[in-house]
């Protein structure tokens, strides 16, 4: 037979001579609880596994004299104790009476259950390759936005470019540098022969090493006290001539003189600002 504790859920084999002679009153050897084995007993479904050797436990009545001399003995009544205590209970010892498997709820896990079919390994090219393509797609963007950088840093891409920009319908414009752009000289004079046109003339010079697009003029004619009188644009066509193919761009490192006749017979102005820029 099997009984259980009711207070550690400890669980211990017993037989029917021990429990014959206390009435069914046990006290664990574990946790001292007192309790009526009789009221927990467990049905054994399976045949319990062999025992190893061990001296089979038999309660016998014991004076107190015995009590004093054999404190192992599974009782130590005696019999004013037995007036005295009305629980008096035989000690059950997990190392002298054969433990059994524990059943019930201590006996489950709350462990996770593999499953039985095996896990699928995760496919991770779909992700690496749909990585690589988003990758390459902002590459491709970066570089059709900044296609003119792109070929001032590496000159030898340049045809490539150029034939991309020819299959998409793009430009592939020049440089636009304005500070490496600069006015060496310049000057605002009345033509000799005609004293109404006002004749400007101006240094032009491309300090980078790479050709450029040509920048825009603006010429402000001012008055006496340094205010604007008129103000005009001239692009490249205006200053170079018509005749000019600005399509090549500034050269590197190169100068360009440039004379602009300007009709001056209605304009009052004493003097003359003249910067260059993109648009």
């Amino acid at each position: 037979m099997i009984t259980y504790c009711p207070s550690c859920h400890t669980h211990f084999r017993v037989h029917a001579e021990q429990l014959a002679a206390r009435a069914g009153q046990v006290r664990c050897g574990k946790c001292s609880r007192v309790f009526d084995a009789l009221d927990h007993l467990i049905e054994e479904t399976s045949p319990a596994p062999a025992a190893r050797p061990k001296p089979e436990f038999v309660a016998t009545p014991a004076d107190a004299a015995d009590v004093e001399l054999a404190p192992e003995l599974v009782s130590r009544e005696t019999p004013e104790s037995r007036a005295e205590t009305p629980e008096a209970a035989m000690l059950l010892e997990p190392e002298n009476i054969e433990p059994v498997t524990t059943v019930g709820a201590s006996a489950f896990s709350f462990e996770s259950v593999a499953s039985a079919e095996p896990a699928r390994p995760m496919r991770r090219w779909p992700w690496l390759l749909g990585a690589l393509l988003l990758l390459l797609t902002l590459v491709a963007q970066v570089a059709y936005r900044y296609r003119t950088a792109v070929t001032l840093l590496f000159p030898e891409v340049k045809p490539y470019a150029a034939v991309m920009c020819v299959s998409l319908g793009c430009e592939l414009p020049l440089p636009r540098r304005i500070e490496m752009m600069s006015i060496e000289a310049s000057d605002l004079q009345a033509d000799t022969i005609n004293p109404s046109v006002m004749v400007l003339s101006a240094t032009l010079k491309n300090r980078a090493s790479f050709n450029q697009q040509h920048p825009l003029l603006e010429l402000t004619l001012t008055d006496t006290q340094d205010q604007p009188v008129v103000r005009r644009v001239l692009a490249p066509q205006d200053y170079l001539g018509k005749t000019v193919n600005t399509q090549a761009g500034f050269a590197a490192t190169a100068e360009i003189a440039i004379k602009v006749f300007i009709e001056g017979s209605q304009i009052k102005a004493t003097g003359y600002r003249l910067y260059l820029f993109y648009p």
